[in-house]
């Protein structure tokens, strides 16, 4: 936390977070960007902007129903992704406190793709992500460029969700940890940084 305030008096520093606004608020004052959700929803100075198609479609309240009418086993952890106004945008179903995929999920999963609802699965991690819209990260560097003027762009992630970003980013820097070892093959980075070096690395690499 420390480094990342440091960075944010030379550089405009942004999040893209599959989490929401009432996760990140305190956890991220350095940042002047943040796009929520994955890329649902995106807070940007005095811009706030949302996905259409999770309030045209009716979407946002389907993911409501269909979440909470699901018997889920009491070892699974259902986190839920709202907007500032509350609106359901997306939930994650996490599973590794069941020891092997539950009874059902299949189930859930089908369901929610058949009313037209988005689903990322994520190889190797015991856990599994719904949206109202169509998730998409690279959102926030649009945003960044075009309303904030940002020129150069590095962006940092670890996860099958960040490639629209990493493919849209000048410098392509792939944050390594148990889950996402693969990744490696996905695309060319530019660095690859173990998630526990990663204050050294932007305390000694990142340009100054």
């Amino acid at each position: 936390m420390s480094v990342l305030e440091g960075l944010s008096k030379k550089f405009l520093l942004g999040v893209a977070t599959s989490k929401d606004y009432w996760f990140v608020k305190d956890r991220a004052a350095w940042a002047r960007l943040l796009g929520l959700v994955t890329g649902l929803e995106i807070v940007a100075g005095d811009y706030y902007l949302l996905a259409r198609e999770a309030v045209e479609r009716g979407r946002s309240e389907e993911l409501e129903r269909l979440v909470h009418r699901y018997p889920w086993e009491k070892c699974v952890f259902v986190e839920e992704k709202r907007s500032l106004e509350k609106r359901l945008l997306g939930v994650s179903v996490d599973y590794r406190a069941c020891g092997s995929v539950p009874e059902g999920l299949g189930s859930f999963l089908d369901e929610a793709e058949k009313s037209g609802l988005y689903v990322l699965r994520y190889r190797g991690s015991p856990f599994v992500d719904v949206y109202a819209a169509r998730p998409d990260k690279s959102r926030v560097i649009d945003v960044a460029r075009r309303l904030l003027g940002v020129g150069r762009v590095y962006y940092f992630g670890d996860s099958e969700n960040d490639v629209p970003a990493f493919e849209k980013a000048d410098v392509k820097v792939l944050v390594l940890h148990e889950y996402n070892r693969h990744m490696v093959r996905v695309l060319s980075f530019d660095y690859i940084v173990g998630f526990k070096d990663l204050h050294r690395w932007l305390t000694d690499v990142l340009p100054h």
